[in-house]
């Protein structure tokens, strides 16, 4: 037996004739410049300009295609405007999804990076921004301390005036070993960093390009440091590259006493956890001076006080360093009812 597929006559003709009268019908009258004349038109149609238009069926689309005038077909999910796998998607840190007011720092980063002149598929990553475009946001924005003050785990590494210089032996075994036991304590942040800012300053006295290049020598000290604390204990296969951004503020006013407490000491502890100092000098003696003025043994509002000149000072012989836990790329799943109920 021998079975052909052909088509019904009666039926193609009735098809080529609805097809025909569908084509030809005309399209009603409307008006959309008032809510009852937009109201005449047909259920699946709306109003465009004075003739009804029908609507168009929302297109489903597959893995990797742009999602930006379509459903992403099911499992998929529209993250970066495009369609993707959520079991595939890197997922949001649990501090970055959970601590707002990191979140929204994150958002302000990306933001200003958005607005250095980046391509479309760049403006999605606090990464996609260089050193020197980190470097003018920061002097453009007053606000910009005060941005990286929700990041956790920030931290400040101090040095003694003219430090360290080019023909001298500074800084002496003992001092780095210091420095190094001191920014140990951060390991866990730094290692989990999507990137860290490395933030060189020098005294707002002086030759200009001399405190640049000193800023610079000191902000080359510290990323070497931190390279050797990520790294500790691995072999050189398991070897992390750490994603720095390093920018000296050549320009920036200095930081006041007052505003350097606010932006980088007040560091919230975690219920159980305490938070380590964020001050780093070249000694103890030095650390603990620094952190004994800066925690209330003097008025930081006067400025008439020799101690107060000091702190000034010595803030501002200063590298600060901010690990970034995410860049804002991440994907963030939508709560649910259940989440919400749980608070």
């Amino acid at each position: 037996m021998a079975l052909f597929r052909t088509e019904d006559p009666l039926l193609a003709q009735a098809a080529g004739e609805t097809a025909k009268t569908a084509q030809v019908a005309p399209a009603a009258d409307c008006d959309a410049s008032t809510p009852e004349g937009s109201a005449k038109c047909p259920p699946g149609q709306y109003c465009m300009g004075d003739k009804c238009a029908p609507i168009d069926d929302l297109a489903i689309c597959g893995e990797g295609d742009s999602c930006r005038d379509c459903d992403c077909e099911m499992p998929l999910v529209c993250h970066q405007m495009r369609c993707q796998d959520p079991g595939k998607l890197e997922r949001a840190p649990l501090e970055c999804a959970r601590n707002e007011e990191l979140a929204k720092a994150v958002r302000n980063l990306q933001n200003k990076c958005a607005s250095r002149d980046k391509s479309l598929g760049d403006l999605v990553s606090t990464r996609s921004c260089t050193p020197s475009d980190w470097e003018q946001l920061a002097i453009d924005d007053p606000q910009f301390d005060l941005i990286l003050a929700a990041f956790p785990g920030r931290f400040s590494v101090h040095y003694p005036t003219g430090l360290p210089k080019k023909g001298t032996n500074w800084p002496t075994k003992t001092v780095r070993e210091h420095y190094k036991q001191q920014i140990r304590r951060f390991k866990e942040q730094l290692t989990r960093a999507k990137q860290v800012f490395v933030i060189g300053r020098a005294s707002p006295d002086g030759d200009r390009q001399e405190n640049h290049d000193l800023a610079v020598r000191r902000m080359d000290m510290v990323t070497q440091i931190i390279g050797e604390v990520v790294n500790e204990g691995l072999a050189e296969t398991e070897r992390k590259q750490i994603p720095i951004q390093p920018f000296a503020m050549r320009d920036a006013k200095p930081l006041n006493p007052e505003r350097f407490k606010k932006s980088y000491l007040d560091v919230q502890d975690k219920p159980g956890e305490k938070t380590p100092s964020p001050v780093v000098a070249w000694d103890d003696t030095n650390q603990k001076r620094m952190q004994s003025l800066l925690d209330g043994a003097i008025d930081l509002k006067d400025q008439s006080s020799r101690d107060w000149t000091e702190l000034f000072n010595a803030i501002n012989r200063v590298v600060l360093v901010v690990p970034i836990p995410c860049d804002g790329t991440e994907y963030k799943p939508p709560k649910t009812i259940l989440d919400e109920s749980a608070g």
